[in-house]
C-alpha cells in the first residue's frame, strides 16, 4: 500500500497563523513522518492557491500585478511551514505552467464527458469600470441585519449572500452603483452525480463520521456549480475569455503538484493500491468531500480520496481569531519566542483534531511545563543522566527480571496502540499513549530505586529497561516533536528506530526547557495591544505636528441624498476642484438634501475611507454642534473649490 497525503492549499493573501497549522499542516505532517518511519511508501503534497477574486481585488486596489502578491506570500507561507519542520515532497503554486496545463486538460475532459455546459445568467456590471463584478467586487447593506456586507457574505450576521440580495450595492473599486447585465457562464453538472456521490461516501470506510454526515446531508439538495468567472486573473478556460472558478481549478493542484515529482505521480493517482488523505480545515469540508470527488468521478480516471480529514477551528484566548482586528498569532512571531516543537505538541494535546479548541497562553505554558516537561522531560533526563553517571553507555543485557519484562510488555502494547490510533487520525490519543509510557517509566524507576542497587548486573537490567523506554519515547515522539526527538537520540547516540544498540552516551543536557513567564507575558501583552478599539480614542492634547497631518480643503456640495436606513446620515458628493468625493455626513434633520446643494464647506480630505451604514465615505465635512443645532463650517469669501485651509 502507498499513501498520498495532501494539505489544503494556503491562499496567498497573507502569512500563516496558528489556526492554519492546527487543523491542517501539523496533523498531516505527523502522519507523514510516522508512515515514513514505518518504511511505508508515502508522499506529502502541498502548495499555495494563487487565483481568485480576493487577490485580484487587492492587486487592483494596491495598483500591483497579482503575481507580485502571489510570489511574496508563497515564499512567506513556505518559510512559516519550514519553521515548524513540516516536510513536503512537492510544494507547488496554482499559478504555474504545470498546474494551468493540468487544470485545462481536466476541464476539457469534463466538457467531453458532458459534465460542463453553458448557461446565460445575470450579473452586476460596473459601467464606470467597464467590467462584470464578481461577488466580492460588490458591497452594500445586508438585507437581514442591516450591517455592512460583501456580495457573498455578511460580516455582521455571518449569512451567506448572493450579490443581488444586497441593498444599496456599490462597486468596491469606484463606489458607483452597478447595473444588471446578462452574461454566459460555464456550469459543472454536479446534480447529475448524486447517486455516485452517495455510494462513494457511504463506502468510504476511513472517512471520518462527521465528514460523512455533512457530505450526505449536503448531497440531498445537490445543485450545479457556476465554474467560470468574468475576471482576468486565474486559469483561462480554453476557447473562452473567462477563467475557472478557483474551487474548480485549485483542488486539481493536488494532481498537478504531484506531477512535479515526475512519472511517479501516476502510481499515486491511477493505481488502486493507493490511499489518498486530504487534510483540511472544516470550513472547506463540503468542497473536498462532495465537489472534488464529483469532479474526479466526472473525469473518470483518477483515484478518489480515501478520507477527508477535517480539523476543527482554533480560537484565541476565548475569542474568534480576526486578522482585520489583529486578534491573531502569526507563526513567524510565535517561533521567535518559543520552540516550534512546543507548538506542535500543544496544538495536538489541546483537543482532539475534529473538535474546536482554544489557544490560551496560560494553558500552553501549563501543558508544556507541567505535562510535557514534568512527565516526559523528567523521565528521559533522569534515566539518561543516571545511566551516564554509572556506565557512560547504554548497558545491554541477556536476562531480565519479571518486573522488567512486564514494563517492556507494557511498552510493546503501547506501540501497537499508538500505531492503531495514529492511523485512525486520533493524534491526541496516540500522543497520550507516549505520555503513559513516561508515566509508567517514572513509576518503574521509582519502584526499582536504582540508586540503592549494589548488584551491578541488576542495575544494568534496570537501566537497560529504562533506556528501552526512552528510546521508544524518542521514536514515537518524532512525528510530533522531531527536534526534541533528535535531541534525545543524539544523547543516546542512537538511530531513529526501535532497536537499542548499547552505544556510548554523550553527556546529557536538558532537552525540554521550561517556558519562561516573561515570554508568555510579552506575547500576551503584544496580543492585547493589537486589539482595535470599537470606539474612537479621545485626544486630550495635540502638537503642531499632529495638526499638520490633517489636510483641509474647501469643497462645493454638488449633490445630496438621503440614506434611508439611517436617522442621522446623508450622502453628499463634494467637488474638490481636481476630484469629486462621496462623503457621509451626520447632519440629517438639520439640513435637507436640497438646501445643501451649492454650499461651500470645509472637508478633511486625507481621512481613511470608511463605510457608514454600508455607504462608502471618503472624507469628513466639518460642522459645529451645540445642544440645539448643527451648523456646517464654511468660508466667508468665495474661494475656489480645492483651496487649502491653513
Amino acid at each position: 500500500m502507498r499513501y498520498l497525503i495532501t494539505t489544503a492549499l494556503a491562499y496567498t493573501n497573507g502569512p500563516l497563523h496558528l489556526g492554519h497549522v492546527r487543523s491542517t499542516y501539523i496533523p498531516a505532517d505527523i502522519l507523514y513522518k510516522y508512515l515514513k518511519l514505518k518504511g511505508e511508501e508515502v508522499i506529502h503534497i502541498g502548495g499555495t492557491d494563487n487565483h481568485g477574486v480576493p487577490i485580484l481585488l487587492r492587486a487592483e486596489k494596491e495598483k500591483k500585478n497579482p503575481e507580485e502578491i502571489v510570489e511574496f506570500y508563497h515564499k512567506a507561507i513556505k518559510e512559516d511551514l519550514d519553521s515548524l519542520n513540516i516536510g513536503f515532497d512537492a510544494f507547488g503554486k496554482t499559478h504555474s505552467e504545470i498546474h494551468i496545463k493540468t487544470a485545462q486538460e481536466f476541464f476539457l475532459k469534463l466538457l467531453e464527458n458532458g459534465y460542463i455546459y453553458e448557461k446565460e445568467i445575470e450579473q452586476f456590471y460596473c459601467e464606470s469600470c467597464k467590467k462584470f463584478l464578481p461577488d466580492r467586487y460588490v458591497e452594500g447593506i445586508c438585507p437581514y441585519c442591516g450591517g455592512e456586507a460583501r456580495g457573498d457574505h455578511c460580516e455582521s450576521c455571518g449569512r451567506h449572500l448572493e450579490p443581488f440580495e444586497l441593498k444599496e450595492p456599490y462597486c468596491v473599486l469606484c463606489g458607483g452603483k452597478p447595473v444588471i447585465k446578462k452574461t454566459k457562464h460555464y456550469f459543472f453538472k454536479l446534480s447529475a452525480l448524486k447517486k455516485e456521490l452517495e455510494e462513494y461516501i457511504k463506502n468510504a470506510d476511513e472517512m471520518p463520521e462527521h465528514v460523512k454526515n455533512l457530505a450526505l446531508n449536503w448531497i440531498k439538495e445537490l445543485k450545479d456549480w457556476d465554474v467560470s468567472r468574468d475576471i482576468s486573473w486565474g486559469v483561462p478556460i480554453p476557447n473562452s475569455n473567462q477563467v475557472m472558478y478557483v474551487w474548480l481549478e485549485a483542488p486539481i493542484g493536488y494532481i498537478s503538484f504531484t506531477k512535479m515529482l515526475g512519472d511517479i505521480w501516476k502510481k499515486y493517482w491511477f493505481d488502486k493500491d493507493t490511499k489518498i488523505y486530504h487534510f483540511i480545515g472544516k470550513d472547506i469540508t463540503v468542497h473536498h468531500a462532495v465537489f472534488w470527488p464529483g469532479m474526479l468521478i466526472a473525469h473518470g480516471s483518477y483515484n478518489l480520496p480515501t478520507a477527508v480529514v477535517s480539523g476543527g477551528y482554533l480560537t484565541l484566548e476565548g475569542k474568534k481569531m480576526s486578522t482585520s482586528k489583529n486578534w491573531v498569532i502569526w507563526i513567524k512571531d510565535f517561533v521567535k519566542e518559543f520552540e516550534p516543537d512546543y507548538l506542535r505538541y500543544y496544538l495536538i494535546m489541546a483537543a482532539p483534531l475534529f473538535k474546536d479548541c482554544d489557544f490560551s497562553f496560560d494553558d500552553f505554558k501549563a501543558k508544556i511545563n507541567n505535562e510535557l516537561i514534568n512527565i516526559i522531560g523528567n523521565f528521559t533526563h533522569r534515566v539518561l543522566t543516571f545511566t551516564y553517571r554509572k556506565f557512560k553507555k547504554i548497558p545491554i543485557v541477556n536476562n531480565l527480571e519479571k518486573e522488567d519484562k512486564e514494563f517492556l510488555n507494557y511498552i510493546d502494547n503501547k506501540i501497537k496502540e499508538y500505531d492503531k490510533l495514529i492511523r485512525e487520525f486520533k493524534f491526541r490519543d496516540a500522543l497520550v499513549s507516549v505520555l503513559h509510557i513516561a508515566i509508567e517509566g517514572n513509576s518503574y524507576f521509582q519502584k526499582m530505586e536504582p540508586w540503592n542497587i549494589k548488584d551491578e548486573e541488576r542495575l544494568k537490567q534496570i537501566l537497560y529497561t529504562c533506556c528501552r523506554a526512552v528510546k521508544t519515547i524518542s521514536y514515537l515522539l518524532y512525528p510530533y516533536m522531531p527536534k526534541k526527538s533528535e535531541g534525545l537520540l543524539n544523547i543516546m547516540n542512537e538511530k531513529l528506530d526501535l532497536e537499542l544498540r548499547g552505544n556510548k552516551l554523550n553527556k546529557p543536557k536538558i532537552i525540554f526547557k521550561k517556558i519562561d513567564d516573561e515570554k508568555i507575558e510579552k506575547m500576551k501583552n503584544n496580543l492585547y495591544k493589537n486589539i482595535k478599539k470599537d470606539e474612537e480614542e479621545i485626544m486630550n492634547q495635540i502638537t503642531i505636528d499632529d495638526l499638520a497631518k490633517i489636510e483641509l480643503k474647501v469643497g462645493k456640495i454638488i449633490n445630496a441624498e438621503d440614506i434611508p436606513k439611517s436617522k442621522k446620515l446623508l450622502k453628499v458628493i463634494v467637488d474638490l476642484g481636481e476630484e469629486k468625493r462621496q462623503i457621509v455626513a451626520g447632519i440629517k434633520g438639520y439640513y435637507s438634501p436640497e438646501e445643501l446643494i451649492g454650499k461651500k464647506v470645509i472637508v478633511v480630505t486625507n481621512l481613511k475611507p470608511a463605510k457608514l451604514c454600508g455607504v462608502l465615505s471618503e472624507g469628513m465635512i466639518l460642522a459645529a454642534e451645540d445642544e440645539n443645532t448643527v451648523s456646517l463650517l464654511t468660508v466667508d469669501k468665495d474661494v475656489k473649490e480645492g483651496s487649502k485651509v491653513r
